[in-house]
C-alpha cells in the first residue's frame, strides 16, 4: 500500500516538473531586440530591457555611454555570432545565459548576457551584460 502511494506521488511530482514552462524563446527575443537596437544605436530603446538592480549597479547614463562608445571605438557592428547559451533554473526563477561575438569594422568583442525570469512575475529582464574586447 505504501509503495503504491509513493509511486502515485512520484508520478504527480514528475508531472508538475514536466509542465513547467520554459521562457527560452522569450529570452532569445529579448536579446535579439537588444542587438537590433545596438545595431541602430538606439540607446534609449535598450535601457528598459535592463533590470532595475542592474541599472543601480551600472547607472543608466554611464551604461549608455559605454554602449555608445563601442561604435566610436570599433566602427559599425557588422555581425553577431552566437557562441553559447544555457538555462540555469533556480528556486526564485530561471536564468538564461547567452554568449556572442560582436564583430565590428575594427575589432571583435565577447559578450555575455544574462536574462532573468522570476517565478513571481512574467517580466524577463537583463540582469547581467558583460563586454570584453577580444585580443
Amino acid at each position: 500500500m505504501r509503495f503504491r502511494f509513493l509511486a502515485i506521488m512520484l508520478v504527480l511530482l514528475q508531472a508538475g516538473c514536466l509542465t513547467q514552462a520554459s521562457h527560452q524563446q522569450e529570452a532569445e527575443q529579448l536579446v535579439q531586440h537588444l542587438h537590433q537596437a545596438m545595431q541602430q544605436q538606439a540607446w534609449d530603446e535598450i535601457m528598459p530591457l535592463y533590470d532595475r538592480k542592474f541599472l543601480e549597479a551600472h547607472p543608466e547614463k554611464l551604461w549608455k555611454q559605454t554602449l555608445a562608445s563601442l561604435p566610436k571605438r570599433y566602427g559599425q557592428l557588422r555581425a553577431i555570432k552566437p557562441t553559447f547559451q544555457q538555462k540555469d533554473p533556480r528556486f526564485r526563477g530561471d536564468f538564461y545565459i547567452f554568449g556572442y561575438l560582436l564583430k565590428f569594422d575594427h575589432g571583435t568583442i565577447r559578450e555575455t548576457i544574462t536574462v532573468f525570469k522570476p517565478v513571481d512575475s512574467d517580466k524577463l529582464s537583463i540582469t547581467g551584460h558583460m563586454l570584453k574586447p577580444r585580443s
